[in-house]
């Protein structure tokens, strides 16, 4: 209801009554919810913050209390501050609507915002805020998307060159010697020539297997399983494989822990990657001797394979895990082996790296997770059985109370596997192959566990499980490789709810 009051003039001025003001205080609220994630700011020619609005879902970096009647420039950036002070003032000089685009950075995070500054009166503008994370990330995609498409076209002339070299010389081979075969009268060529093809189609396989093998790498339809590998009977077998073809000269040594170590692996995949390497290794050794190791560690099995051949230039380093890529033209391959290796290696959830010095050696090592464990394979069998009947959900807590309340929760419908060591998250994530991760956000901020998980795989729900709601804590999780995130304290149907949405 509109009221009439005197003034000290004479003069009536007219007043709202409190409940027209709550009406369009609400409709107002209702307003600035519909344009989440935009929040509002009134300033003050002088740069100070007059009014502020936001979405009942948005929490800015501070408080709406910490921030009415300060100078912005003590919470933004010099640089950030400048524009708008000089859009602020030509907004108030035009009575013109102005637009400025700009970024912040927060706890090593890059946040993109859009303002639009609207004149109130005389010294005051509204400042509509927008964050613009979303159309700047999809441009980033697209240049990048761009610049892979320059690139892919770049390695299938690569592809196309080196391969079309590499198959010619070995076919070139077998047809040649398959004419000769056929007119040769004298046994002793005869098997000379049957020894050039049969090496010829072994070298021509060994092509054709490399290029299906990352093929299927890169569209992830190769198979790994993993299951409770004997890690010294692995390394026996693969020396005992390699002895016969040393060059003379050189020798194949071991180094192999007498203790018993087992572990959740894909052996398979473990020997492809050494033998990838100690075949690496025959090629550019001439004499010495190379070594086969595996060591011992807290959180990973680090193998490594050295040899006391010609090194690699310092140059060469950088690249050596990249596709087609030779150190040596003149040796047969298709620089591939190292990519498949690598490759292998992040599925695994390891990391694999090169030292080398020229004329005195290189040495190539991988890690994989490593973690006692007792189990034994028809354990693991009724492991995967049951899985297979209740889906599993690995929890990643620090706190014991905080696990007891999710256990509480989760257990009635899912298979939980507890983790507060982060050490053992990656082994804990091989050997039970879940179908969601839980994590919290303390161990989020290890940004690697997320990213050896993605190498993993790139499909996992990854839920974080924040302290605060504070909007750029849930993004910088979302940009990092997390899936979605609950605000902390969170009730239990709240936490079935986020769960039921990636899992049944």
């Amino acid at each position: 209801m509109e009221k009439k009051l005197p003034c000290d003039n004479g003069v009536e001025v007219c007043t709202v009554d409190k409940t027209v003001i709550q009406h369009w205080e609400k409709q107002y609220r209702t307003l600035v919810n519909a344009l989440f994630p935009n929040f509002i700011f009134v300033f003050d020619e002088d740069f100070h913050f007059v009014e502020i609005i936001t979405p009942d879902e948005l929490r800015l970096f501070h408080t709406r209390e910490e921030l009415l009647g300060k100078d912005a420039r003590i919470f933004y950036p010099p640089e950030v501050s400048e524009l708008y002070i000089a859009n602020i003032r030509e907004c108030l000089r035009t009575k013109q609507w102005r637009e400025v685009e700009y970024y912040m950075e927060m706890n090593g995070t890059h946040f993109f915002y859009q303002a639009r500054l609207v004149p109130l009166d005389d010294n005051r503008v509204f400042c509509l805020v927008q964050d613009i994370w979303d159309r700047v990330r999809r441009m980033e995609e697209l240049i990048t998307e761009r610049r892979r498409a320059v690139e892919s076209d770049r390695m299938k002339s690569a592809f196309i060159a080196n391969i079309s070299h590499e198959m010619r010389t070995p076919l070139n081979a077998i047809l040649s010697f398959s004419e000769f075969l056929m007119n040769e009268e004298i046994p002793e060529n005869r098997q000379n020539h049957m020894n050039i093809i049969r090496s010829s189609n072994a070298l021509l396989q060994n092509i054709i297997s490399d290029i299906l093998e990352l093929s299927r790498l890169d569209a992830g339809m190769s198979e790994f399983s993993f299951e409770e590998t004997d890690i010294v009977a692995l390394m026996m077998e693969v020396s005992e494989i390699h002895k016969p073809s040393m060059k003379l000269g050189v020798q194949l040594l071991t180094d192999i822990p007498k203790s018993d170590i087992r572990v959740p692996t894909d052996a398979n995949r473990v020997k492809q990657v050494l033998h990838n390497l100690i075949t690496n290794a025959k090629k550019f050794t001439e004499k010495g001797s190379i070594l086969l190791k595996v060591e011992e560690g807290d959180e990973n099995l680090t193998f490594s394979v050295s040899d006391t051949g010609c090194g690699i230039p310092e140059d060469k380093l950088a690249t050596i895990f990249e596709r087609f890529e030779k150190l040596h033209r003149f040796v047969q391959g298709t620089g591939l082996g190292m990519a498949i290796c690598k490759s292998i290696v992040e599925r695994l959830g390891g990391e694999i790296t090169v030292t080398s010095k020229i004329k005195e050696g290189s040495v190539f090592s991988f890690t994989i997770p490593y973690c006692y464990v007792a189990l034994q394979k028809k354990d693991i069998g009724n492991i995967r059985e049951l899985s297979n009947q209740r889906k599993k959900i690995l929890v990643v807590e620090t706190s014991e109370d905080d696990i007891q309340y999710i256990h509480n929760i989760l257990t009635i419908k899912y298979d939980v596997v507890e983790i507060t060591h982060i050490e053992k998250i990656i082994s804990a994530f091989i050997l039970d192959q879940p179908d969601l991760v839980l994590m919290s956000m303390q161990v989020v901020d290890k940004i690697d566990i997320v990213t050896k998980i993605r190498a993993i795989s790139p499909t996992i729900p990854i839920i974080v499980m924040t302290t605060n709601d504070f909007y750029h804590d849930q993004r910088w999780a979302i940009e990092n490789g997390c899936t979605d995130f609950i605000a902390k304290p969170f009730s239990p149907s709240k936490l079935e709810e986020v769960v039921m949405a990636f899992i049944v």
